[in-house]
């Protein structure tokens, strides 16, 4: 098995198929992500584009990346749910990011979303800027972009994104 680097899981209060619908329109990842902007577009029914442009507080310094992240819906796992294998392509600064998105049911409007990431590689270029700290920064940005959808989802409704 493949060495994990990261893994978040939360519980959301949201339905499940909800989710696994909103996570194909660009107006969700534009309303959680964690960074100062961000712009979003399909542009296949499984493939995001992203543009973005933030500062890393570690190290007070500006990231502007752009690329794409392919979603490949494997289906349900009986007792485990349902599994998407998550990969970054087209970007400059990350070489290699490979992992799953896990999504189960825990009841009518409550969804357990894990995210594991088991390959992470930067261009050496980038790496030589960041270092040891890329792997935290990853990190953090997936446990903030979960907080943002647990957060948003205690209040509203991600049908808006339907």
């Amino acid at each position: 098995m493949a060495k994990l680097i990261c893994s978040k899981v939360v519980e959301v209060d949201c339905a499940k198929n909800d989710f696994l619908e909103s996570i194909y329109k660009p107006k969700i990842w534009e309303t959680i992500s964690p960074v100062k902007k961000i712009t979003v577009e399909f542009t296949a029914p499984n493939v995001f584009f992203s543009e973005m442009y933030d500062e890393v507080e570690l190290v007070k310094m500006p990231i502007e990346m752009s690329g794409e992240l392919v979603m490949v819906d494997k289906g349900e796992e009986e007792g485990k749910g349902r599994l998407i294998e998550l990969n970054v392509r087209k970007n400059k600064d990350v070489k290699k990011l490979d992992g799953r998105l896990r999504v189960k049911s825990l009841g009518p409007n409550k969804t357990k979303i894990g995210v594991f990431i088991t390959t992470f590689e930067l261009t050496s270029e980038f790496l030589n800027l960041f270092g040891d700290t890329s792997e935290l920064i990853l990190r953090r940005k997936i446990s903030e972009i979960l907080r943002g959808l647990q957060k948003y989802c205690k209040s509203n409704t991600l049908k808006d994104f339907l």
